[in-house]
């Protein structure tokens, strides 16, 4: 089961800040999910993800809600 954090209503840069201390102790391999309604979170997630070496994937939906799975990878 992928663990999930909500952030809804939360805007940047709170949804990044709090993702990476969530992040800081995850084990490699494992996948968090996080939920942002923040219209920048897809920009600050992925340059995020960039940044500090995690795999990401993004899925939005039409009511504004984005997705942002998370894993860094075990190599």
């Amino acid at each position: 089961m992928i663990e999930e954090h909500d952030f809804i209503g939360l805007k940047c840069p709170l949804p990044v800040l709090k993702a990476k201390r969530v992040l800081k102790n995850l084990i490699k391999g494992k996948k968090v999910t996080f939920i942002s309604d923040d219209p920048a979170s897809p920009i600050d997630f992925t340059h995020f993800s960039e940044n500090e070496g995690y795999e990401i994937s993004i899925k939005s939906t039409s009511k504004g809600i984005h997705y942002f799975t998370m894993y860094k990878n075990e190599t």
